[in-house]
């Protein structure tokens, strides 16, 4: 089983809230949206997708984008939400899969992959260690 997901903070979150909940015996996949949109990425049978279009390859698939939204039956979740990380979290926490509090880390994804930072956070990141951790 394989992670693939996008290289920003809200895909990080999805593969160490994936990680966590699933048994993971490959290297994650790094890729951007384009590159399943126009299927120039190798997916395969046992991934799971999160915080990407959907690709009826995939095993399970976790997003949040208005514009992904599919009407297929799929194993995972989606939910128009401020980051895919909290619909994943939402997942595995309601099926007990998780042993680790990782609240605190979804509501500061939510915030920062939603944009809803207030202008102290904007305008002083370092005194915010989840703002400045997404910036990295």
């Amino acid at each position: 089983m394989r992670i693939v997901t996008r290289p920003d903070f809200d895909g990080i979150v999805c593969a160490v809230i994936i990680h966590e909940s699933e048994e993971i015996n490959a290297p994650e996949l790094w890729i951007e949206p384009s590159q399943v949109q126009n299927r120039e990425a190798e997916i395969r049978e046992g991934d799971i997708m999160a915080n990407l279009p959907h690709d009826p390859r995939c095993s399970v698939w976790f997003d949040h984008h208005v514009s992904n939204q599919t009407e297929e039956k799929i194993e995972g979740a989606f939910a128009i939400a401020p980051s895919a990380a909290g619909v994943a979290y939402t997942y595995y926490k309601n099926s007990n899969r998780l042993t680790k509090d990782y609240d605190e880390l979804i509501r500061w994804t939510d915030i920062i992959d939603a944009a809803d930072l207030n202008e102290d956070q904007v305008l002083r990141p370092e005194a915010y260690p989840y703002v400045l951790l997404s910036m990295t």
